[in-house]
């Protein structure tokens, strides 16, 4: 008989407000913010510490909101770069007690420990605590880790306390911890299918748990049947473990705040993650030839493509207008609520061996490049090329 999987889910705790608190450690006793631009839509607040978290500021909700709640929030600008940098040292962290390891996010990991145990002769919750106590000990992180033997289970585990927090979701407390869950706690459940499910009198994940799967296929298609399915414990996907091509990209995904539900909404978001992946193109020298685009609808389903140019590029405008042209060869101008979208660059070349469009601006490239160099000095909202510079 196979013996059951043992997966550990690893959260970094504000991750984005931690670390700044690392690089600037007279942050660390003021209630923290890491914020967008107050002056554009991304004026909103992207993380926050747990003192700022006690005066009720919410991740997405507009700077001035969280300001009323908080006179003495500070606020700084994102440093995505720093993230990056830190997300790796924990990753290698993690490699040290399993090479089965799925990213989710920058701040978020599966790590399949099924034969790390008899390796390191310990407990589960032994494991984990050693996990936990490296990343403190050696980057000044705390991360909660949630342990099952499905993924569902795992995140569901890691989000229950927090910071430092360690859950283990096992078959004995399984039904009783279900018990005491609301709806919208599970991962995969939004806003959107969390009231459907209010409506039906489905309060609790053991309400849903309850219900049979053919049941809620009726009601929400087969994406019902997965909720079923995850919430159960039925959840023997292995873990999709980057290769060495997965890590020969750069993309960027965000989850909006609000269902969009207009063409304009999807420029400005489209907009912000090609200026995000431009700026970390060139801060590795990679130049992109092929563009993916993914777009998650409000009732979770997902639609995707992508396309590949004869030339190289890695400035904004070319992102922008690429990722613009798959979303409206995929929705089209009228499309149904859209919850998140992702941008992913591939087949890099460095900037040294890079065949650039002959149709485009030489001087673009430098100046994207000036802005960079402005924004690493300055900070991220000194300075933006304009909306209609070259249709952008």
């Amino acid at each position: 008989m196979e013996k059951e999987r043992v997966i550990f889910h690893i959260d970094m705790n504000n991750f984005y407000a931690s670390v700044e608190c690392l690089l600037n450690p007279s942050l660390k006793n003021y209630a923290v913010a890491v914020a967008g631009n107050p002056y554009k839509r991304t004026g909103i607040i992207l993380a926050k510490n747990y003192l700022a978290k006690v005066f009720g500021v919410k991740t997405g909700e507009a700077i001035w909101e969280a300001k009323q709640k908080c006179p003495t929030l500070i606020t700084v600008a994102p440093k995505y770069e720093k993230y990056e940098e830190y997300s790796k040292l924990a990753h290698a962290i993690y490699y040290r007690f399993t090479d089965l390891i799925e990213p989710f996010g920058i701040d978020e990991c599966w790590l399949d420990v099924t034969d790390s145990l008899k390796l390191f002769n310990c407990s589960v919750k032994e494991l984990a605590k050693r996990i936990q106590n490296a990343v403190f000990s050696e980057l000044g992180l705390s991360v909660s880790v949630g342990i099952s033997w499905g993924k569902t289970l795992a995140k569901l585990g890691s989000d229950m306390k927090k910071p430092m927090g360690l859950t283990e979701i096992n078959r004995e407390n399984h039904i009783d911890i279900l018990k005491k869950m609301k709806i919208e706690d599970m991962i995969m459940i939004g806003r959107h299918t969390a009231q459907k499910l209010y409506l039906m009198n489905v309060n609790t994940l053991y309400d849903l748990y309850m219900l049979s799967p053919e049941f809620l296929k009726q009601k929400f298609g087969i994406i019902g049947v997965y909720l079923h399915n995850a919430v159960s414990g039925i959840d023997d996907d292995k873990l999709i473990v980057p290769s060495d091509e997965d890590t020969k990209s750069v993309g960027n995904g965000a989850t909006a705040v609000h269902d969009m539900t207009t063409l304009d909404e999807i420029k400005d978001f489209i907009r912000d993650l090609s200026v995000k992946i431009s700026r970390r193109l060139r801060a590795h020298n990679f130049m992109a030839r092929t563009l993916h685009l993914g777009i998650k609808f409000a009732d979770f389903t997902y639609l995707g493509a992508q396309t590949s140019t004869s030339y190289s590029f890695s400035n904004e405008h070319d992102i922008y207008k690429l990722a613009l042209e798959l979303f409206l060869g995929l929705a089209g101008e009228k499309f149904a609520p859209i919850r998140a979208l992702r941008i992913c660059t591939s087949n890099l070349t460095t900037g040294l061996t890079k065949q650039v469009n002959i149709f485009a601006d030489i001087k673009n490239e430098n100046l994207c490049s000036a802005i960079d160099r402005l924004k690493e000095k300055y900070g991220d909202n000194i300075i933006s090329l304009a909306k209609d510079c070259e249709g952008f």
